[in-house]
């Protein structure tokens, strides 16, 4: 391929030197002129009637640069990079003119749209070596863009050689480093832009944003948001969605809605940002709201497979089948149901809401299967116990080169082992775990302490608790409830206080495990103080915690305690976990008949106040 485009590069550049000076003479004197053609040929491609204009093209008697540059770019602009690199292929061989950097630029931007595609840049990159057309700013941005997609060091080359940079370059350049994971040095890239005074554009904040939100550079985007907001950059569509996407990877959703609210024009991306943030940030009733809002704006866009799946994330949320089967149908009046962003949510929300035989159906549907894919559907098989045919799932994954095992798809298949009580399996599954090198991740670390929890084995969660020496609260949360659910409350009590000790957020998980323990201790007083502190931490008491407080107190014998507890229960919230602690308390202090007529005072007094 390389020898082939310089060969025939050499041979255009031979045969334009030979040509006769003079202009060749029309077919009819009432054939339209170049220009004329030109100018329809412009039209056409930029009203998006490429089938025309192509028509045009080939009708054309003659044709010079501006022609081949305007139907490639044509093509490029339509994604169809394939009959863009055959047009350009054929005009090196077939014309008698030689490619300007622009036309050049065209022919590497459509290399960028496939990994694939990357040996044909290279030859256009050796064309343009020979040609000296390296030095254009316009041929240096498109290989910088074009290396940027998987060699990032031959990007930095590239940029590094150019004499000459402009906006478009050092954002090629910054995008490069943001791809390959080095946010420190595509944020140091951005400030040497400055420096060398070239002004930024809304690209080039965009793709800063994007590496303070990847690097977990908050205090930087901020200050970076605030240089945007001076420029007047900060409402432009790409800032805006950088900017909503950096403060929702945060958690910041006031901000990140602030900047929602001031966008001058909204696009599907806006929007799309907007239900994703909502879905993280566990609010997902507004993510489908805010969905619906959009459907209600048309100019704003259309819902594209990305914004479905997050919508559909949020249904998954709330385990509701009721709005994602609408949604479903929806999306595939649309033609999106089978892209994978969609089928791996739908194979998430039927799961949840309890429906494997929909989860896997929607699974089947999806024509190129992904490691979210597979991650995905064995979760759905771990939520309903079944391990054996999880670790089938599994196996088929690997086979079928559906990627690398992930925390997630591990953390799937130890909790199916967990739910099953299955000891063997969960140890293969640890095996597998340590030979991926991801014992250590927090999903995983917390899935092993859960299973052997589950399995009766605390020691060996203990193990593993101490191995590694998690610093998140979902694991610490796994190794006081493990403690807890089997007797040995003292430790859970102990573990729980060093956690507050070093500053690890608790959450209601964690809460109601140590409230179990305290009640299986009968340590009253001190349940009752950690209850009082959940409020403290911003955690709102729900009917598990209420329940396990007026157990403790039942068991404890202190009865009217107990029933005050079930007063402060919220109406709608008090269920038979509460009820059946209060009354066995009841009955084993010969007061069986008063609590279940103070049972039934409070059933008719939360009927009045939810009629």
């Amino acid at each position: 391929m390389l020898r082939w485009v310089i060969r025939r590069f050499h041979a255009s550049k031979f045969a334009a030197s030979a040509a006769p000076s003079c202009v060749r003479s029309t077919a009819a004197a009432s054939s339209p002129s170049p220009f004329e053609f030109n100018t329809q040929l412009k039209h056409l491609v930029k009203s998006y009637r490429l089938e025309e204009a192509r028509k045009v093209f080939d009708e054309m008697p003659h044709r010079d640069e501006i022609s081949w540059t305007t139907i490639i770019s044509g093509y490029v602009a339509s994604s169809d990079t394939i009959e863009a690199l055959t047009l350009f292929h054929t005009f090196l061989f077939a014309e008698t003119l030689s490619p300007d950097p622009f036309l050049l630029s065209l022919a590497l931007k459509a290399c960028t749209s496939s990994v694939s595609l990357l040996p044909h840049g290279e030859a256009i990159h050796a064309l343009t070596l020979k040609a000296g057309t390296l030095l254009s700013v316009f041929v240096g941005s498109s290989l910088v863009d074009m290396y940027s997609r998987s060699k990032t060091s031959a990007a930095l080359r590239v940029f590094d050689e150019m004499p000459f940079r402009n906006v478009v370059t050092w954002t090629s350049a910054i995008a490069a480093l943001v791809r390959a994971g080095h946010c420190y040095d595509a944020l140091c890239c951005f400030t040497d832009m400055r420096a060398a005074y070239v002004p930024y554009d809304s690209h080039t904040y965009a793709i800063a944003l994007k590496a303070c939100a990847d690097g977990g550079f908050i205090l930087t985007g901020r200050e970076i948001h605030a240089q945007a907001f001076k420029e007047g950059q900060e409402n432009t569509s790409f800032v805006a969605n950088a900017l909503i996407t950096l403060y929702s990877k945060f958690g910041d959703l006031r901000r990140a809605l602030f900047v929602f609210e001031g966008m001058r024009t909204r696009d599907v991306a806006s929007w799309t940002t907007l239900i994703s943030t909502y879905t993280q940030t566990e609010k997902p009733v507004d993510a489908i709201a805010a969905f619906v809002h959009m459907l209600a704006r048309p100019n704003d866009g259309s819902p594209n497979d990305y914004t479905y799946g997050a919508v559909l994330s949020a249904c998954a949320a709330l385990a509701d089948t009721s709005i994602g089967t609408q949604i479903h149908a929806h999306a595939a009046r649309r033609g999106f149901a089978s892209a994978a962003s969609v089928s791996n949510a739908l194979v998430t929300m039927y799961a949840r809401a309890g429906l494997l035989p929909a989860a896997v159906a929607a699974f089947r549907e999806i024509a190129a299967k992904d490691l979210v894919s597979w991650s995905a559907v064995i979760a759905a098989h771990a939520q309903e116990g079944l391990a054996a045919e999880s670790f089938v799932l599994f196996e088929d994954m690997r086979q079928h080169g559906g990627g690398k095992s992930t925390d997630y798809t591990l953390a799937s298949l130890l909790s199916a082992c967990a739910c099953a009580a299955v000891l063997d399996a969960g140890r293969q599954a640890h095996a597998r775990a340590l030979a991926a090198g991801l014992e250590a991740e927090p999903m995983v670390t917390s899935a092993l302490i859960a299973m052997y929890a589950k399995c009766g084995v605390v020691n060996e969660a203990v193990a593993v608790f101490t191995d590694v020496r998690p610093v998140d609260a979902v694991s610490w949360t796994a190794m006081i409830t493990g403690y807890a659910e089997h007797g040995r409350s003292l430790e859970a009590i102990r573990l729980f206080d060093e956690m507050r000790e070093r500053k690890i957020s608790a959450d209601r998980v964690t809460f109601l495990g140590v409230l179990t323990a305290c009640s299986h201790a009968g340590m009253v007083d001190e349940g009752l103080r950690y209850f009082g502190a959940m409020r403290e931490s911003g955690c709102e008491p729900e009917k598990e915690h209420y329940g396990c407080v007026v157990d403790m107190l039942g068991r404890a014998g202190r009865v009217m305690e107990a029933d005050g507890m079930v007063e402060r229960i919220p109406p709608g919230m008090a269920d038979e976990v509460a009820w059946t602690a209060l009354l066995r308390a009841c009955e084993a202090r010969g007061e069986a008949g008063w609590g279940k007529k103070r049972r039934g005072g409070r059933l008719r007094w939360s009927r009045g106040v939810q009629e």
